[in-house]
This record gives structure tokens, C-alpha cells and sequence, in this order.
């Protein structure tokens, strides 16, 4: 439990710090703000119809941030999992016949 516990903590600390650099860095990509860091940069829709090339200086600025929220997707999913399995042990703990309430 003690290691669940500390990759519990682990993980969510580089969650709150990856989310913050995610935040923090910019691609020149109009369509990305504070509140859409979690977003890949093809989930927004272009404005215009005509299809215009971009920059290949952008296209590798885009990509390593994919890269980045990626990480931060499947960093949310093993908090997931580590909780889930965290509350297993609490609950194995709880209903272990050693333990006894302080009556």
C-alpha cells in the first residue's frame, strides 16, 4: 500500500506540472488558450474551408505538444488506476479481521 501511495503522489504531481507546462508553452496556434490545454491541436475545427498549408516550424511545435498532452492522458489514466487500486487496499485494510475500530 506504502507503494501505491507514493506512485500515487508521484504521478500526480508530474500531472499538476505537465498540465502547467502544457499551459505555459506556446505553438503559434491561434485556436489554443489556458482552457484548452488538455486538447489535441487537430480537435479544433479550421475557421476557413480552403485548406492552407502550414509551417513546418508550426507542424513540429504542434506535434511535440501532441506528444505532450498524450503523456498527460495516459498520466490520467494511471492516477486512475492507482487510486482504484489504492481504495482496493483501504478497503482490504478495513475489512481485514486484524483491524479493530477504536470503540
Amino acid at each position: 500500500m506504502l507503494i501505491i501511495t507514493v506512485l500515487l503522489v508521484v504521478f500526480i504531481f508530474t500531472f499538476k506540472s505537465l498540465a502547467s507546462y502544457i499551459k505555459k508553452i506556446r505553438t503559434g496556434d491561434p485556436n489554443e488558450s489556458d482552457i484548452t490545454y488538455w486538447m489535441f491541436s487537430y480537435d479544433f475545427k479550421s475557421p476557413n474551408k480552403n485548406w492552407v498549408p502550414e509551417s513546418k516550424d508550426l507542424l513540429v511545435k504542434k506535434r511535440a505538444r501532441n506528444f505532450l498532452v498524450f503523456i498527460l492522458y495516459l498520466n490520467a489514466f494511471g492516477i486512475f488506476l492507482l487510486l482504484n487500486s489504492f481504495t482496493a487496499h483501504l478497503l482490504n485494510f478495513i475489512v481485514n479481521p486484524e483491524f479493530s475500530y477504536p470503540v
